[in-house]
């Protein structure tokens, strides 16, 4: 029975971070989208895969052509990112590569290759052709792999600037409203009320809201809907509850609380599934055994 209750707010608390989770990083979409961060992280992951710092040379090339160009709206400017986009299909990129190459020299490749500026995108595309032979096609996708492998990159950029601006929105948050993952531990522990309330609507919640490559997916995933989920729950949130005499208690109950939001919402949507899976083993177990000693 000890067991089962701690499973139910183990469940409790994984609903809760899931909940501000997504309202986190729906925040943290609308940072980026205004800022227009990924943009800029896709130039500067291009700059430094075609050796290209300041941006005036292959990748102005890059962003003149049809094949790139078509992405967005107006000319590329290096000094100016706002209207770049925000992805390039890596076939996209590797049609212009090849077209900008071999504009170079159009009767000749390996010549064309040998007349780029830069000796690191040489040897890279001297190194692709030569495996590549004839075969255009496997030249194009040796192209395309060099710029996913970049691109990659990018990405880890883009996931530990979201997770660090997560994390200080979870806490700000966290702080400002009193979220504190202590006190709702606490609540959950000794109302089984409360408890089962926040299992029967993470329960609820997985079956309205189907999993796609480990995250939610659904319209009530927004984030007003979110913010209304847990103001409905009645968990200790709010300065309306009383506060500790110890601050310190607060100031770690808030520090959990932004540790947990940081690791994203398709972390604790995965861990509530398997939870939830858990929980209808144990609950016949259990009933079954009491049911037994009854006998």
């Amino acid at each position: 029975m000890f067991g089962s209750e701690m499973l139910d707010i183990a469940i409790g608390m994984i609903f809760v971070y899931l909940l501000l989770s997504l309202i986190c990083s729906s925040v943290n979409e609308l940072i980026e989208r205004q800022l227009k961060n990924r943009a800029a992280d896709l130039e500067q992951g291009l700059r430094e895969l075609l050796d290209d710092k300041d941006g005036t040379k292959l990748v102005t090339e890059i962003y003149q052509h049809g094949m790139i160009n078509g992405l967005f709206k107006g000319d590329y400017k290096p000094d100016v990112n706002s209207n770049l986009p925000s992805y390039i299909p890596s076939r996209n990129f590797a049609l212009a590569i090849m077209s900008v190459v071999t504009s170079k020299d159009p009767g000749n490749i390996q010549s064309a290759v040998g007349k780029i500026e830069s000796p690191k995108v040489r040897n890279a595309l001297t190194a692709m052709l030569e495996l590549a032979g004839n075969d255009a096609q496997k030249f194009r996708d040796s192209i395309e792999n060099w710029f996913n492998s970049t691109m990659d990159r990018v990405s880890g950029w883009y996931k530990r600037r979201s997770q660090l601006i997560i994390f200080v929105l979870g806490f700000s948050a966290a702080a400002v409203i009193n979220i504190n993952s202590v006190s709702i531990a606490n609540n959950l522990w000794i109302h089984k009320a409360e408890r089962d309330a926040m299992v029967s609507a993470a329960q609820g919640y997985l079956a309205t809201h189907p999993a796609k490559d480990g995250a939610p997916t659904g319209q009530d995933s927004s984030l007003k809907a979110n913010i209304e989920g847990i103001e409905s729950y009645g968990l200790p949130i709010g300065w309306k509850v009383p506060l500790p005499n110890d601050t310190s208690g607060s100031l770690l109950g808030w520090l959990i609380t932004a540790f947990a939001v940081s690791l994203g919402a398709p972390f604790w949507f995965d861990v509530l599934n398997k939870f939830i899976v858990i929980r209808s083993t144990v609950k016949p177990h259990e009933k079954s055994q009491e049911e037994t000693s009854k006998n």
